[in-house]
């Protein structure tokens, strides 16, 4: 039995991977969020840790009105060609799994139509127009499917343009995970995120001789560092509380529906047992893969977590220095730190991702995908 999964070797090369202008546009919107968020910082050291009055400013307030600056920028800083790709992706998907429904609809609806209807029952279809409405929605559905192989290939040159050690059968991993989404996003930000410390690094610099200025880079610099936080952080979350939850309601009910298919085998009467081992088959591997899948979503979140680490002690550095500076020249050390930081830990963006055993797992990983996502 083939290895599952592999995990991908990776290495940024930021200093030269984004055109000049992309930068530009990313850092003049952030920079008016960031710039208000550190003087959210700024304030935070000289406000009490709490407070019974609702109108005053604590520690926790300040932090809830940061925070909310920060997923502003983590909107920006998540937009690049390759996020952008993929909101395609997902998009014709949806519209696949709308045409699949309705087309499931309209064939029961043939069942009882009529093979003529007057002129004047508008409101009633014929046999024909159903069946004609039902190849409109199959071909939508193939040409969607053309669409996303064309846009997984533009994903894959996308990812391979900024380092990314990816073949095409692990885009497609990322591309029907249900944390696809979420990898493209972290990969997306910390790229930006890297661009800038490098730019504010210089920044930083060169107000040597101004040390509000200095101090007001560098906290951009923490913040940024504070924003890797709250995306992984959210990204564990959501592994844990919610795709993980799923993946043991579905693993559960499929383990009772074996239980009962095995007494039906046991049971029934032999000409039905070739149909209930069919059956028995099918659900042993929809379990298989479940499991596969659950494995699959818990070393992303270690990865993960091991990522977060190491930026944590990161951030407590540089936030403690923030609220004690009192040169840039020390500034200026922290950051080239920093950056030797991100760099070591680059290759824990990469999701860990899977490879197939058969094409039989590759669809009902795909199917489980949308079951996952389909559970409240």
């Amino acid at each position: 039995m083939r290895v599952f999964c592999c995990l991908i070797a990776l290495v940024f090369c930021f200093g030269s991977s984004a055109p000049a202008s992309s930068l530009e546009d990313v850092w003049g919107e952030v920079h008016p969020l960031l710039s208000d968020a550190v003087s959210e910082l700024d304030l935070r050291s000289n406000v009490p840790d709490s407070s019974w009055n609702p109108l005053k400013d604590d520690k926790g307030s300040v932090d809830n009105k940061i925070n909310d600056l920060l997923d502003e920028c983590i909107e920006i800083l998540g937009i690049s060609g390759m996020s952008e790709s993929k909101s395609a992706i997902r998009k014709l998907q949806e519209d696949s799994r709308y045409c699949r429904e309705q087309v499931a609809e309209l064939k029961t609806e043939r069942l009882a139509a009529p093979k003529k209807v007057k002129k004047w029952e508008v409101w009633k279809k014929d046999a024909d127009s159903i069946e004609a409405e039902i190849r409109d929605l199959e071909i939508r559905e193939e040409e969607n499917d053309k669409r996303i192989e064309g846009l997984i290939d533009q994903l894959l040159t996308e990812m391979q343009g900024i380092g990314m050690k990816v073949d095409r059968e692990q885009v497609e991993t990322l591309v029907y995970s249900v944390t696809g989404d979420d990898d493209v996003r972290l990969v997306s930000v910390f790229n930006n995120v890297k661009l800038i410390t490098t730019e504010l690094q210089r920044l930083t610099a060169e107000a040597n001789e101004n040390i509000e200025m200095a101090k007001r880079y560098y906290g951009m610099h923490t913040l940024l560092l504070r924003i890797l936080l709250n995306l992984y952080d959210n990204y564990e979350q959501k592994i844990e509380n919610v795709y993980l939850v799923r993946i043991a309601e579905i693993v559960k009910k499929q383990e009772e529906l074996i239980q009962r298919t095995v007494e039906k085998i046991n049971s029934e009467p032999v000409k039905y047992r070739a149909i209930y081992k069919t059956n028995l088959a099918a659900q042993g591997l929809t379990v298989r893969t479940a499991k596969m899948y659950d494995d699959y979503l818990r070393r992303n979140k270690i990865r993960v977590a091991d990522a977060k680490s190491g930026i944590s002690h990161e951030y407590e550095v540089a936030l403690n220095t923030f609220e004690t500076v009192q040169g840039a020249h020390s500034l200026i050390t922290l950051m080239q730190d920093a950056n030797a930081m991100l760099e070591r830990i680059s290759e824990l963006q990469t999701p860990d991702l899977v490879v197939f055993q058969n094409i039989e797992m590759k669809n009902e990983f795909r199917k489980l995908t949308n079951r996952i996502n389909s559970l409240k």
